[in-house]
């Protein structure tokens, strides 16, 4: 299933009387298609000279771009919900899932026979159903070891890959392009230099179809055409 405001709405009221003693807040409750996270909780934070830290626009975002198992969203929500209560019960954990979060989600799992995570890794079908047609600047890489690898570059830090991609001891050619395959979807776009593998049947599919970058007069452009980003 994919989420809807409605769902959300009667889960957290549901879940919050059963799970939190009914102390936690209303907040709001969003719909997103994020690739790179489940469900997410943002909020403000204020520091007043004197008195508690106090927290605003409390939000819990929940991605549908994936189609889950009810339990799975639901798990999701009560994720985020545990971050909430910590958040709000003026404690500090040692880190985003340290012994506070860990010690409320084995409790909700064992109580509630629930099966809360720390984090959700996709799977293959998950990945395989994002098919939205994106602009994705690709770089294809050739290694010393003779395997080939991709990585997918932002605008905003093409130019500076474009330069040290070629720096690295194990790579031996760096070839960019501009592709709309779906199948690059899955791969994420790093701050940091990864270079991830990919079937070379598909590598070879997906070179076929794309565009090659060229740069001229430190300008990036695709087919005489000027990259805009995605």
């Amino acid at each position: 299933m994919r989420a809807t405001l409605d769902f959300l709405q009667e889960r957290y009221a549901q879940f919050n009387a059963l799970m939190f003693g009914g102390e936690l807040p209303q907040v709001r409750l969003r719909l997103s298609r994020a690739r790179t996270y489940l469900g997410q909780l943002r909020y403000r934070r204020s520091r007043p000279l004197f008195g508690r830290t106090k927290y605003t626009n409390l939000t819990i975002s929940i991605s549908t771009l994936y189609d889950l198992p009810e339990t799975e969203v639901e798990d999701t929500l009560i994720h985020e919900m545990i971050h909430l209560q910590i958040l709000l019960g003026g404690k500090r954990d040692s880190s985003t899932h340290g012994p506070l979060f860990r010690a409320k989600m084995r409790e909700i799992n064992e109580q509630f026979g629930r099966h809360i995570t720390v984090s959700h890794h996709a799977t293959e079908q998950e990945r395989q159903q994002d098919q939205r047609k994106r602009n994705h600047l690709m770089c294809v890489c050739s290694l010393t070891s003779g395997k080939q690898g991709i990585i997918l570059a932002r605008p905003s830090n093409i130019s500076g890959l474009w330069q040290r991609l070629p720096q690295l001891p194990d790579v031996t050619d760096c070839r960019w392009y501009l592709s709309t395959d779906t199948y690059l979807n899955r791969y994420p776009r790093p701050l940091t230099l990864k270079i991830y593998s990919i079937p070379s049947d598909i590598l070879t599919r997906i070179i076929a179809e794309a565009r090659p970058l060229v740069r001229q007069n430190g300008q990036i452009f695709p087919a005489k055409c000027k990259i805009g980003g995605d």
